[in-house]
């Protein structure tokens, strides 16, 4: 599983807008297995990687 998921955050250097928009506005997430999303933003030629989610939790969370 870890090397599922190093796969896909190296995969990201080389084609940043593989992943769909993502739900947080200005954000994008990839899917690199059924259950869980990658959270990432692209900021210029840098790609932050901001979160792994399982798809069961809440996303985005809910703010109070």
């Amino acid at each position: 599983m870890d090397q599922l998921f190093s796969d896909a955050a190296v995969s990201l250097s080389d084609f940043p807008k593989r992943g769909r928009h993502g739900a947080v506005p200005g954000t994008r997430e990839l899917i690199p297995h059924e259950s869980y999303r990658l959270v990432y933003e692209i900021v210029g030629e840098t790609v932050w990687l901001l979160a792994l989610v399982h798809t069961a939790r809440q996303w985005p969370p809910l703010s109070d």
